[in-house]
């Protein structure tokens, strides 16, 4: 758009980069320092993601101005570039397209396992669950209870069909007692 319209600032174009192609490679190598490498992975897909963005979004404005190659006889680099970005897009929508499904199978997962840790807590006096977080392959049920909790097993049961089978579940209790500790200067 800043090649093809004079009154739009040069710089656009910088500003486009800096604001999405660098984050992403940042995380990547700082990911990849730390040997966080499904992180670093998925910060790589966002840049290549936002490198395809960026080129079709060119290719875009660049034929809705009329802009074409100049040479007829050079009909065969177009379809090469074209079946390359295609199969670039697809090497990116891949990894998105399952990233985005696990992230809602994690928070449908995450979210059935909360109301169910819920009701199974619903006759226990002061108890309630605090959160619910999926982390290496495991659900972890973080529970506040004064006193003590129901059987895990009634809880296990509730679950069947709710998360897959095989899921270890792991439930954090802490104590939620209540203690006046006195008065402050008194």
């Amino acid at each position: 758009m800043a090649l093809a319209r004079r009154d739009v600032a040069a710089v656009l174009p910088g500003v486009a980069i800096a604001i999405s192609l660098v984050p992403p490679l940042v995380v990547t190598g700082v990911c990849a320092g730390q040997a966080a490498w499904w992180l670093a992975l998925g910060a790589l897909v966002l840049f290549v993601s936002n490198l395809l963005a960026l080129v079709f979004a060119g290719m875009v404005v660049f034929a809705a101005i009329g802009i074409t190659q100049a040479a007829e006889g050079r009909r065969r680099a177009p379809r090469r570039a074209y079946v390359m970005l295609g199969l670039l897009f697809t090497a990116v929508l891949l990894p998105l397209g399952a990233s985005t499904v696990t992230t809602v199978l994690l928070n449908n997962w995450t979210s059935r396992t909360k109301s169910t840790a819920q009701r199974w807590l619903s006759h226990t006096p002061g108890a309630s669950v605090t959160s619910v977080e999926a982390q290496s392959r495991t659900l972890y049920v973080h529970v506040r209870s004064p006193g003590g909790l129901p059987p895990l097993d009634d809880l296990l049961s509730d679950l069947e069909g709710a998360v897959p089978d095989g899921v270890p579940i792991v439930v954090d209790s802490t104590r939620g007692e209540r203690i006046a500790a006195g008065k402050v200067g008194g």
